[in-house]
């Protein structure tokens, strides 16, 4: 049994150092506490428990699933052949070439332990029910395990009333709640890493005589983290760290002896056992469980594939992401709760130095602020927000429920009883009200900091994983699939498809296939359902992307998700099919068809603007792109067509102006130098017109045009002999 810490007396401390000589740790229970915080305490557990089983059904596919699935079902085959079916370390071109689906894209899943995958695997070959509604049962039991170990090292620290603080507070975090449901890969990862601290501060606990019983849930807790992702490895030297910890503030705060050498013992043993334990169930690290899982590590500290992140209203790839990228993530996605208790932390964390838990609180706060100020040092490819660093937030939280507890018992002392509480609930009250009214989109939340969900709609990633795609699926099965016609195909594009091929996995007259949103005229379908994530950013600014046809919007604050859209004319198809014919004039007539059924539709007035253009008929050109610009003027798209008629209405100076916007936008963007350049030759600015063009010619589809281009500038600038070395490079002599 554990021995009882007591708590030394401090002399000659004043108000808040007084706060920390309170407690005796009594089965949870500080001195003067009413016993209903241990009631509240298991209630408040059973409860949470409760509500993330029922919430859990509601939550949709997320975008990792589909291929943490599949991994999870090809680990259960390796060790269900005893490691003869060895599919499980096929890479992407081999996935292809056999037919199969590509769950290894990034040829990077091998280097996932995979034991929550494993889990579900083993779970769903006897679950009466659907797959992935049993992989979000498991995924939110993933989450409340991390609650629960929360609970439990507060209660530690602190007693059972900080303990259920912790317990709502986790619960009533937006974030993690969405993240719980259905996100494979960082929720069990931040429960098991949050139990495994718990248990090595029980281990260090119980020296020096800690039983074999304690030894084995430290090691199987190390392993059990390692076996769902790589970066467990780090519990191994935090070992050496909280010895290190305990160490410095026994001696130099708390007048203790403690010798150093009888952490030895305890650290080599779970160190190396917990190493090895790391690859009992993962397919790559069983194959050399010496140095695979150090080769892992390598690979995944250097995670090559960067994904466009919308943060702070630009397009950024995630390996170009500055510094704040997390910071400012972490504070604008959770709640004014979460981030009050962290500053009170701060306020009371050094006069609890003296207090014998102390160490044991500074070791968690190393555990949550280490990894991200690491991960911030190193530059690491991190994106969707904090998500990557989810497994610190267990550890914020017990930091924020101490910040919590030390305020309100702060206020009691002062005889202004309930304060502390009464500030605590009034700050609840916002994430309460945000998980009712949009579940299940809870992981959409963003505070009031950025302006809320309607704020952070196009300045940051919302919905990155895909969950309202479910509602969209939901609804078009109860409401639209009645009505189809069931002796032919009904032909459902989207661009998030290899979900939403689940959703309608026994609908036989349903075809889905996936579809590029600027490229969803060129197809033929029925109906879209189009998810955000991979809509540009101008078009969700404007709304342009549901048409008049859009039968159901899944949304958050008012903020479309995901949407339903029935094809409101196959005109726009016919159309294309008539360009690609080279029957302009036939084209023309779809396309002015198709526009009286969706008159917003900015692609379809550009391409006819477009094709008006290269008839000559500049006029007629005219009308349809200066109406595509009125409807939106930030699309690039759009910019060029604009820029480009100018240039024919030899309107130079709204031309220039028009390419000069695109090119502050996107530097990279070749074309908008050789039209910038073209408007500048045609206002007798040869000399800008010349380096614009050098700087465009570096795109090989525009090279011989813009040496073309550049010759006509030399001879505007009298030096015919440079003049005619280009005319030659473009083919002219």
């Amino acid at each position: 049994m554990a021995k009882k810490n007591l708590v030394h007396s401090v002399p000659g401390t004043e108000s808040i150092e007084k706060i920390n000589d309170k407690y005796t740790l009594n089965d949870g229970l500080p001195k003067g506490t009413n016993p209903i915080w241990n009631q509240l305490f298991f209630a408040s557990l059973a409860a949470v428990f409760i509500l993330m089983t029922i919430m859990s059904f509601s939550y949709g596919i997320s975008g990792d699933e589909v291929d943490m699935n599949e991994y999870g079902k090809q680990i259960l085959k390796y060790f269900a052949s005893f490691g003869s079916d060895q599919s499980v370390f096929l890479s992407s071109d081999q996935l292809i070439a056999a037919k199969v689906y590509n769950y290894n894209r990034d040829n990077v899943v091998q280097y996932y332990g995979g034991l929550f995958d494993l889990i579900c695997a083993v779970i769903n070959k006897i679950s009466p029910l659907e797959e992935y509604t049993t992989r979000h049962i498991l995924n939110a039991w993933a989450g409340f395990l991390a609650i629960f170990f929360v609970a439990k090292i507060a209660v530690r620290i602190m007693n059972k009333q900080a303990g259920t603080i912790a317990i709502w507070l986790m619960f009533l975090s937006p974030f993690f709640l969405g993240h719980a449901m259905n996100n494979p890969k960082d929720i069990p990862f931040a429960a098991t890493y949050i139990m495994a601290i718990y248990f090595i501060i029980r281990l260090f606990d119980r020296l020096p005589s800690p039983s074999k019983k304690d030894y084995a849930w430290a090691i199987l807790s190390i392993g059990a983290t390692i076996n769902v992702r790589v970066g467990g490895i780090l519990l191994i030297p935090y070992l050496v760290v909280f010895a290190g910890i305990i160490f410095i503030v026994k001696t130099k705060f708390q007048d203790e002896k403690v010798s150093i050498f009888s952490f030895f013992k305890p650290i080599a043993i779970t160190g190396i056992l917990g190493y090895l334990a790391g690859s009992l169930l993962w397919p790559y690290g069983i194959q050399n469980p010496i140095s695979n899982p150090l080769t892992a590590l390598s690979e995944m500290s250097n995670f090559k594939v960067s994904l466009g992140q919308l943060f702070e209203g630009a397009k950024i790839p995630s390996a170009e992401l500055g510094p704040d990228f997390l910071i400012k993530s972490f504070i604008f996605t959770n709640t004014f709760a979460v981030l009050a208790g962290i500053c009170l932390m701060f306020v009371f964390v050094w006069p609890f130095r003296k207090n014998s838990n102390a160490a044991i609180l500074y070791f968690i706060a190393f555990t949550a602020f280490f990894p991200l100020l690491y991960i911030i040092y190193t530059k690491a490819n991190v994106y969707h927000a904090w998500r990557h660093v989810l497994f610190i937030f267990p550890s914020m939280i017990v930091l924020v429920a101490f910040g919590w507890e030390k305020i309100i018992d702060f206020f009691d002392s002062k005889k202004i009883k309930i304060a502390g509480l009464g500030m605590l609930g009034f700050l609840i009250l916002e994430p309460l009200y945000f998980i009712a009214s949009t579940f299940p989109n809870t992981v959409t939340y963003y505070n009031q900091l950025v302006g809320g969900v309607q704020g952070a709609y196009t300045n940051y990633e919302v919905d990155y994983y895909y969950n309202s795609l479910k509602q969209s699926a939901d609804w078009f099965k109860k409401n639209e699939l009645p009505k189809l016609d069931k002796n032919k195909k009904t032909i459902i594009y989207s661009n998030a498809a290899h979900i939403l091929t689940h959703y309608f996995e026994n609908e036989k007259n349903i075809v889905i296939d996936y579809i590029r949103y600027p490229e969803r005229s060129q197809k033929d379908w029925d109906y879209v359902i189009f998810h955000i994530a991979l809509i540009p950013t101008e078009d969700l600014k404007t709304g342009n992307w549901l048409p008049p046809s859009t039968l159901f919007k899944a949304e958050s604050q008012g903020k479309v998700l995901s949407a339903v859209i029935k094809r409101p004319s196959h005109d726009d198809f016919k159309g294309f099919n008539a360009l690609n014919l080279n029957q302009a004039d036939s084209a023309i007539l779809y396309f002015d068809r198709y526009l009286k059924a969706d008159p917003t539709n900015t692609s379809i007035l550009n391409t006819q603007g477009n094709i008006l253009m290269q008839l000559g008929r500049i006029d007629s050109a005219e009308k349809y792109i200066n109406q595509s610009y009125k409807i939106d003027s930030s699309g690039m798209e759009t910019k060029q067509m604009y820029g480009m008629i100018r240039l024919q209405k030899n309107d130079f100076a709204t031309a220039q102006k028009i390419f000069t916007e695109m090119i502050q936008a996107n530097p990279q963007y070749p074309k908008g130098y050789y039209f910038l350049g073209m408007a500048q030759l045609g206002s007798g600015n040869a000399q800008q017109a010349l380096n614009n063009f050098n700087t465009a010619s570096q795109d090989e589809s525009i090279r011989q045009n813009c040496y073309k281009l550049m010759g006509d500038c030399y001879m505007k600038l009298g030096n015919q002999q440079e003049a005619m070395k280009l005319y030659q490079a473009a083919g002219l002599q």
